[in-house]
């Protein structure tokens, strides 16, 4: 388990508690989500992360713990207390096997939807490609488990994601052509 720090504030002890009981055990209540959101909106983004990102009992962060157990609810408050959406993709990246392969390897649909719908189309793109430790993504790995829902969902989130993106860039072409077409004129 990870070394507490003594420098943390009330705030940040009771949120590393809470999940500290959450992670530790696969059956584990549910945290009071009341006291999770009130615990978080005291908390910095960096203060967030910090917890967010740490391992509990050798492997798993907090967002590992619900993704495996299908918690949207968890999924939802953790990652969208972050006010930064760059600052989002952190705690789902912290090794190879993201919250992402935990849902997508066990089925669980809604859990994946709730985290790509967390994230930016980009982001979506950057977590999907991820490999796991075998070499595959998160949509193989939900494809290897027999879970066809949850790989025609990330299929659909890739599709879609990819074409925001390039409908971004083509935006940004109509600008910048005619612009550089001044300068150069």
């Amino acid at each position: 388990m990870s070394t507490i720090m003594s420098t943390q504030s009330a705030e940040e002890q009771l949120l590393q508690d809470m999940m500290t009981r959450y992670c530790k055990d696969l059956y584990s209540v549910y945290p009071d989500m009341k006291k999770l959101r009130e615990v978080l909106t005291q908390l910095s983004d960096e203060q967030k992360l910090h917890i967010l990102q740490q391992e509990y009992y050798g492997w798993r962060t907090p967002l590992h713990c619900a993704a495996s157990r299908d918690h949207t609810e968890i999924i939802s408050t953790l990652l969208t207390s972050l006010q930064s959406s760059a600052d989002r993709l952190k705690p789902l990246m912290v090794d190879e096997w993201t919250p992402l392969y935990e849902a997508a390897g066990r089925g669980h649909t809604d859990s994946v939807k709730m985290i790509l719908d967390c994230l930016t189309p980009d982001q979506q793109i950057q977590i999907m490609s991820l490999q796991n430790y075998v070499g595959e993504t998160a949509i193989q790995w939900a494809e290897t488990s027999g879970y066809t829902d949850t790989e025609r969902i990330l299929r659909e989130y890739q599709h879609r994601a990819h074409n925001l993106m390039k409908e971004e860039y083509s935006k940004s072409m109509m600008i910048i052509i005619p612009l550089l077409l001044i300068i150069l004129s």
